[in-house]
């Protein structure tokens, strides 16, 4: 299990909330920081660190395509 930083942009403040989730591996992270966004309609993106290696940033899908 990896110890991941979580970079959640909320459109109602002006810095990232940071959090962590320790997961298997980083499709997991992944699919956990989409799970995230779902969350709140003030959820921007989700970056996503594995110490100093960004492993990548999720952004909300667009339904309407």
């Amino acid at each position: 299990m990896k110890i991941y930083t979580l970079y959640v942009e909320d459109d109602r403040y002006s810095v990232p909330t940071l959090l962590t989730a320790e997961m298997a591996n980083d499709i997991r992270v992944i699919q956990h920081s989409s799970e995230i966004l779902e969350k709140s309609p003030h959820y921007l993106a989700v970056d996503i660190w594995d110490g100093d290696r960004k492993v990548g940033r999720v952004e909300p899908r667009d339904d309407e395509s």
